[in-house]
């Protein structure tokens, strides 16, 4: 499994920072406004492929956003990254706080 060493006690603040300190980087704020049509895509707790969630999305902007979506996700503990192997695809699910946020 793989985890983005996200500081847990800056998730609630407004500027989430790594372990070792870097911030939440500001141009992906912008894509926090899609959390609410990205992150039901999760929402059964099944872990996804990035190429599985895309063939989900119709919307071609909402598509293109999905990316930098997923990076924004992570960074605020909404969403985390898992791969069963070095050499398999990474997928990725909701946490319990991506739950809540539902």
């Amino acid at each position: 499994m793989i985890v983005m060493p996200v500081d847990p006690s800056t998730l609630d603040s407004s500027t989430p920072r790594t372990l070792d300190g870097r911030p939440y980087p500001d141009h992906l704020r912008a894509y926090e406004q899609r959390d609410l049509q990205l992150l039901p895509l999760l929402g059964d707790g099944e872990p996804h492929t990035f190429d599985g969630l895309s063939l989900q999305i119709v919307d071609p902007r909402a598509r293109s956003a999905l990316p930098r979506w997923i990076a924004s996700a992570t960074w605020r503990g909404l969403v985390t990254r898992m791969r069963d192997s070095n050499d398999g695809p990474t997928a990725y699910v909701i946490t319990d706080r991506g739950r809540s946020r539902l």
